[in-house]
């Protein structure tokens, strides 16, 4: 996710157009992680809207504008824990129709997309609420791993040690396929 730095500086002035441009520029990608590792849209929605009123009451005080990325997916990151295990002892499941893309009509094998989607959900589900973040943020949003430990409040070796055994956890429930 990038932000444009001076909407960052005029947001944190009280200009509320600015926030609002910051809003709908990174609302995507704080969405897709947050549905990714809650599993549910509605749910996600909620947590994202959250996040961003804390964005808004807290923005005046960042102190560097570049920080801003890992300061809301932390902020982000905390609401999504706080809501996730109750979601998953309610639920127990994932809504796929929200996880999953529906191959287009130009798919090769659309039967074997949806299968493999959906076998990459259910895996995705198994992983407890840390191991789902680093992938998600790893592996869908591009991060490296010294991004995600700051976004997550983790050190950088627990964040590639961590994800580095989820990779090996996905690969066995996956049926043991290799990379490449």
């Amino acid at each position: 996710m990038k932000v444009n730095i001076d909407l960052v500086v005029r947001a944190s002035k009280g200009d509320k157009d600015a926030f609002s441009d910051l809003y709908y520029s990174c609302y995507k990608d704080l969405y897709k992680f947050a549905l990714y590792t809650i599993g549910d849209a509605e749910d996600a929605a909620d947590v994202v809207a959250d996040t961003f009123v804390e964005l808004w009451r807290g923005i005046g005080k960042l102190r560097e504008p570049e920080s801003f990325c890992p300061w809301a997916f932390r902020i982000l990151s905390t609401r999504c824990k706080k809501e996730i295990s109750g979601i998953i002892k309610r639920r127990g499941i994932y809504n796929l129709d929200d996880l999953i893309e529906t191959p287009t009509e130009g798919s090769e094998n659309i039967e074997a997309d949806i299968s493999e989607n959906a076998s990459l959900a259910a895996a995705l589900s198994k992983l407890d609420g840390d191991e789902r973040m680093i992938v998600i943020l790893s592996v869908l949003h591009g991060y490296t791993n010294r991004e995600i430990a700051e976004m997550i409040g983790k050190p950088q070796g627990t964040v590639s040690s961590k994800l580095h055994r989820t990779y090996a956890k996905l690969r066995e429930m996956l049926g043991g396929e290799n990379d490449g």
